[in-house]
């Protein structure tokens, strides 16, 4: 069998609201292992309804219909639904007296209007509402399994958790077949590169290999048609030590779940953008929500008079040296210091060099732990020049956010193709976790 979703409503197909239902679908659908085949939106019209359920009908297809339930003269979806199906509408006494209910408990009366609701096709099978007064239903029409919901985003989403979900898992178990999808983003490599990286690995039957590009990062999608698991793993073992040095995280990228999940929790932080007008801090967000303070310095070669460089020289001897993390420009004289000291050299190829520093207190599975470290982030060009896609300011931020977080979960840091790190310090109070 196939899975298919029909979206309707006029607001949906003229553009006027971005169709998050059919998203929310795909997405929950894929997670749960099955892949939808066609996605369709059609207006409040009663015949392009009905030929959009008519065509539908004849594909041997599990359809999910969104939209169209409600009690005003532009809901159409259920009279589509009984006429294709051939059968009367009736009235389900069972949802009439649900919404008298939900009525009378919130001091209103029900309209007319509301008993349209409440009218399903013949033989239909009711689905609870357990937020709204639109009820869904379950009609086999010719060759094909619809699933009738409302098209209220966060009512949906409701019936889905509550039934909906367990309902396509059911029918689906041994009819339709299974997709793995494991997504990885990367960071520092482009969409073309990628693909030559990839070229050469030869793909099992059944998998496929996408990727999409959200600056900036790149989703890399395996995508495993009833692969099986063991072709699927192997083939990321294979590929992975090849794109490791772009590798940011898999699955999702919310970089404060992932944080969450392992029980990684930050102090309150100190943070001093000195270079990215406040991008850095932005991104930091991504990691921690908690500022003691956020203080954001004028950097621009241009701009940046003396007096200026000694109030930024001694606000920033203010600020406390726990919790802190900073990305300033690189100081000839403090920083060629460390680099010294860390018996380092820096590369004459990337001669733009900028500092993150890091000292952090949290606690990880409820133990303390501290991290520190300092890296020297350089460029071919100077991130103040505006109009520069790949090595400006918020390219910066965002990598030094990042190389944070890798730091956090003891992965290697990320060395993007088009600029080089030098890592002066590197510090953990806590040994790696045992893995078994």
């Amino acid at each position: 069998m196939r899975i298919e979703i029909i979206s309707t409503g006029d607001e949906v197909i003229t553009g006027s609201i971005d169709d998050t239902n059919a998203s929310y679908l795909s997405r929950e659908l894929i997670d749960a292992g099955l892949q939808v085949d066609r996605r369709h939106t059609v207006g409040d019209n009663l015949q392009e309804l009905m030929a959009v359920i008519e065509d539908a009908a004849r594909n041997q297809s599990i359809v999910l219909v969104t939209g169209g339930l409600g009690p005003t003269n532009d809901d159409l979806t259920t009279e589509a639904a009984a006429r294709v199906a051939g059968v009367p509408l009736e009235l389900n006494e069972q949802w009439l007296d649900r919404m008298r209910y939900w009525f009378e408990s919130r001091g209103r009366a029900m309209a007319k209007s509301n008993i349209k609701q409440a009218m399903l096709p013949q033989g239909a099978l009711m689905i609870n509402n357990p937020i709204g007064t639109a009820c869904g239903f379950i009609l086999k029409i010719k060759q094909s399994l619809f699933i009738f919901c409302p098209g209220v985003p966060k009512e949906l989403k409701a019936m889905w958790e509550s039934s909906v979900k367990e309902m396509v898992i059911s029918f689906t178990k041994d009819t339709v077949p299974r997709t793995h999808l494991i997504r990885l983003f990367l960071m520092g490599i482009g969409e073309s590169n990628l693909a030559e990286l990839l070229s050469k690995f030869e793909l099992p039957q059944g998998i496929t290999i996408g990727d999409r590009a959200i600056y900036p990062l790149i989703e890399l999608k395996f995508i495993g048609h009833n692969a099986s698991d063991t072709d699927m793993i192997e083939l990321l073992e294979h590929v992975m030590p090849t794109i490791a040095p772009y590798y940011v995280c898999r699955d999702s990228y919310s970089l404060i779940e992932i944080l969450n999940f392992a029980q990684i929790k930050l102090g309150a932080i100190n943070a001093v953008d000195g270079l990215c007008r406040g991008w850095f801090l932005i991104h930091l967000q991504e990691l921690c929500t908690n500022f003691v303070s956020c203080t954001v310095l004028n950097s621009d070669e241009a701009s940046l008079g003396a007096q200026d460089t000694v109030q930024q020289q001694e606000l920033l001897a203010h600020i406390p040296s726990s919790n802190k993390i900073t990305l300033l420009p690189y100081d000839e004289t403090k920083d060629a210091e460390a680099v010294k000291a860390a018996q380092v050299t820096l590369p004459e190829s990337h001669p733009y060099h900028y500092v993150l520093n890091y000292q952090l207190e949290l606690t990880e599975q409820d133990k303390p732990r501290s991290i520190g470290g300092s890296i020297i982030i350089s460029f071919t060009d100077s991130v103040f020049k505006h109009g520069n896609y790949t090595r400006n300011r918020d390219f910066l931020a965002h990598l030094s956010c990042i190389e944070i977080f890798k730091a956090l979960v003891r992965e290697p840091f990320i060395i993007p193709e088009d600029c080089k790190l030098t890592v002066l310090k590197q510090e953990d109070s806590m040994p790696a976790m045992p893995t078994d």
